[in-house]
């Protein structure tokens, strides 16, 4: 008798192991394929819609604090203009006001400040707004991407219930990139994307050893969904030895949708 109860208890045992250690099969049931050709229509549509916007943006840049706060040490206030094309989006900034340490400072200083601040973007190669976030998902760039996805996200992304993708580039390339994309799960639009390049800059007088960004979007009164913030954060050393800290976040208000900018407005930054 006391051997037929050890068969069973050790029986059991090995039962209650075997289920445990099964995969957990997804409930949702979604078909992550079908879920991309959506977000992707739901994309051209919106792109046949918008041809142009300007927005109103703050930039503050400085110290990103342990608990996520930014100490702000320099602040812009921007004017931000982008025309969509077929094939690319054209991208322009105007810096109308800058503010050091909280004093609005004079205008050649501004124009001294806003020439470095361009030419700090062309050798990071930080990304901005008019970047196609979707591209990892257009059929031309699949094969250049692993895309994964992760179900519908645990908590809610500013207060939007998610899909949540996550993709990696196949290729350490600058040009491309990975990251973390959450999808509205009703309207398929984009919500927040964070995202860093597949490879990032090394050169002999600067080298990038982070750089973190994230892109949150919200929808206007028309239904168009457009960005409201970029937060950018990173790390460096510069000519070997001098280390660099920066980060930002941009505010986006005050969208004005196919006001027909003129193409002379890009004439010094459309490539």
């Amino acid at each position: 008798m006391n051997a037929v109860r050890l068969f069973i208890f050790v029986f059991l045992l090995v039962v209650l192991f075997a289920v445990n250690t099964l995969p957990v099969p997804q409930a949702s049931g979604i078909d992550p394929e079908a879920l991309i050709e959506r977000i992707l229509a739901v994309e051209a549509k919106q792109r046949s819609e918008v041809m142009d916007v300007i927005l109103d943006a703050e930039s503050v840049q400085g110290k990103r604090e342990s608990d996520g706060s930014l100490t702000e040490e320099k602040r812009f206030v921007k004017k931000i203009y982008m025309k969509y094309l077929p094939d690319t989006t054209w991208y322009q900034e105007e810096y109308l006001e800058y503010y050091k340490n909280g004093e609005l400072q004079k205008p050649e200083e501004l124009d001294k400040e806003a020439a470095k601040q361009i030419e700090k973007k062309r050798k990071r190669k930080t990304r901005d707004i008019s970047y196609p976030m979707l591209s990892p998902f257009y059929p031309e760039q699949r094969g250049r991407y692993e895309i994964t996805y992760e179900g519908v996200a645990a908590d809610r992304i500013d207060d939007y219930v998610c899909h949540h993708f996550r993709v990696n580039s196949k290729e350490a390339e600058s040009d491309y990139i990975k990251g973390n994309y959450y999808f509205e799960a009703e309207s398929f639009h984009l919500v927040k994307v964070d995202f860093s390049p597949a490879k990032l800059v090394r050169k002999t007088m600067f080298k990038l050893n982070q750089l973190n960004m994230s892109i949150r979007y919200r929808p206007t009164p028309e239904g168009w969904w457009l960005p409201r913030r970029f937060d950018v954060e990173g790390k460096g050393k510069r000519a070997f030895f001098i280390g660099v800290r920066f980060a930002a976040t941009e505010y986006y208000s005050n969208p004005q949708v196919n006001t027909g900018i003129q193409a002379k407005v890009f004439e010094d930054n459309n490539d």
